[in-house]
């Protein structure tokens, strides 16, 4: 058999393998406590399928250590571990004991945050964070333009330290106006050593592919074991006090969350006919929004559906309230969070920078016809023509973002 046949069958052994070794994420799909729902095991393959894409570009694509490549980990088609519709969140490998330079241009977004950190959110290699540098911090020069240098050894300006072993940058950045705030550029480069063009072994993407199929399976199950259990403690329909990442023992953001939020988040249950109003009055604060969700910890397609407002988006009453609507129905009313007939899910609120502790959300289910009698008289109420210039607004920005 000639070198080239060798190099063709030690190929198609690995993604054999690999193929196989992905099969064990079904069993997520399986399990009985989440068949309540039978639209979830419809959207159970698609949100496989997502963790899937975002897990080549994190393990295979640009898994080289020496070669940093910025990558945008989700969008509205994948947003596994709840992502922000209001966000686009990027990733690059590091290694610690190199230097990083990045660079670019600020934008007129209202929150950019820069972190690093060992792990990834799982169970056997769990996340830890090790620093992180946000806009409210950062000296961005008088034309628009920044650098922040990644280093072991302490550098002038805005610099990340970084530990022996580190892996990740992840930068978040959450826009106010899906169209009009304009989105950072960001660029990053080593700067210690040139390492020349990459080149992939056998064993390099028989590692990194077998690495793809255990994220796929070990993350489905991480965030659904975390819905199963914050049904169980907190119950339906009820979201607690906001706090900082970790601040509850139920809470995985300690490894996800960005330590400049306060977040509250719960499960809802609904039949048909009813909806969950959910009412605070937001404390003065640079960005703040609410989310919905699906029992997989996934935020759904928010450019066909409005599965989030922020303090920019929101309608606040006059009384100071905020109040939104989730229904699988539109109410015709300012805020409605469309559930996409999905009865249950996850909500979740968070506050960023608040000037004062954020306030616990007031929860009650009520009838769906009864909506109109349960909120103030001069609530403005949203036709139809409204709430489609609502969404295409939305549609454009999601088009400009991940374009």
């Amino acid at each position: 058999m000639s070198g080239g046949d060798d190099r063709k069958t030690l190929g198609g052994e690995i993604w054999e393998q690999f193929c196989e070794s992905l099969k064990s994420a079904a069993g997520v799909l399986q399990r009985p406590e989440l068949r309540a729902d039978p639209r979830h095991q419809v959207a159970g393959g698609r949100y496989l399928a997502g963790l899937l894409d975002s897990a080549l570009d994190m393990w295979l694509h640009a898994a080289d250590r020496d070669r940093p490549d910025l990558f945008t980990v989700y969008n509205n088609w994948k947003g596994w571990s709840f992502a922000n519709p209001d966000g686009r969140y990027q990733r690059a490998r590091l290694r610690g004991d190199a230097t990083y330079r990045i660079w670019g241009t600020r934008g007129s977004s209202p929150y950019l945050a820069f972190e690093l950190s060992r792990g990834i959110w799982s169970y056997s290699k769990p996340a830890t964070i090790q620093g992180s540098l946000s806009s409210r911090n950062m000296v961005v020069s008088p034309d628009g333009t920044y650098e922040i240098i990644l280093s072991r050894a302490p550098r002038a300006g805005n610099w990340l330290p970084l530990e022996a072993d580190a892996e990740w940058l992840h930068i978040r950045e959450f826009f106010h106006d899906w169209v009009d705030d304009e989105p950072a550029q960001v660029f990053i480069e080593r700067t210690d050593i040139d390492p020349g063009p990459p080149e992939l072994t056998s064993t390099a993407l028989q590692q990194r592919l077998a690495d793809v199929a255990w994220f796929v399976e070990e993350e489905a199950r991480l965030w659904v074991d975390y819905c199963v259990h914050m049904r169980a403690v907190q119950g339906a329909n009820v979201l607690p006090r906001p706090t900082a990442p970790g601040g509850s023992p139920d809470d995985p953001t300690a490894a996800s969350g960005a330590r400049e939020n306060e977040y509250s988040q719960g499960y809802y249950v609904l039949e048909e006919n009813e909806a969950l109003l959910v009412e605070f009055e937001p404390p003065p604060a640079p960005y703040w929004n609410i989310q919905i969700g699906s029992m997989w910890y996934e935020s759904l397609d928010y450019a066909y559906r409005l599965q989030s407002y922020n303090d920019h988006q929101a309608f606040v009453g006059a009384d100071g309230i905020f109040r939104a609507v989730l229904a699988q129905q539109d109410p015709g009313l300012p805020n409605w969070l469309d559930t996409g007939g999905f009865r249950e899910g996850v909500v979740l609120c968070r506050f960023q920078f608040a000037e004062r502790p954020a306030p616990q959300p007031a929860t009650r289910v009520v009838a769906f016809a009864d909506l109109a009698s349960v909120v103030p008289p001069e609530t403005p109420r949203v036709d139809q023509a409204a709430r489609r210039q609502e969404i295409a607004r939305r549609r454009l920005g999601v088009a400009r973002r991940f374009r």
